[in-house]
């Protein structure tokens, strides 16, 4: 298991121009799969990493760090991430390889 911090958001980010429903429901379903919390609880960090908050996301799934962090950065957040008896194999699963 993990925990990804978002500890802040970039200012005057230009990188992530699309941030639209789409982007929005695919954050939705990473939190979804990533996280095992009630669907009301999905909705409210969804909701405040809309709103650009810092957010705490605890319990990560191995499999989903890599997928989150992504979306996240992509959308202009500083995240830090800590790993607790994590599996490095599930951890790196859905990294490309290049």
């Amino acid at each position: 298991m993990a925990t990804i911090e978002v500890l802040g958001w970039k200012q005057n980010f230009g990188g992530f121009t699309g941030w639209d429903e789409h982007a929005k429901s695919e954050l939705r379903k990473r939190l979804r799969r990533g996280l095992k919390r009630a669907p009301g609880e999905i909705r409210r960090l969804a909701r405040q990493i809309d709103l650009r908050q810092p957010v705490c996301l605890q319990y990560v799934h191995d499999e989903a760090v890599y997928g989150l962090m992504q979306i996240l950065q992509a959308a202009g957040a500083d995240v830090r991430v800590s790993l607790e008896d994590s599996d490095t194999e599930q951890l790196f699963k859905k990294v490309p390889k290049r």
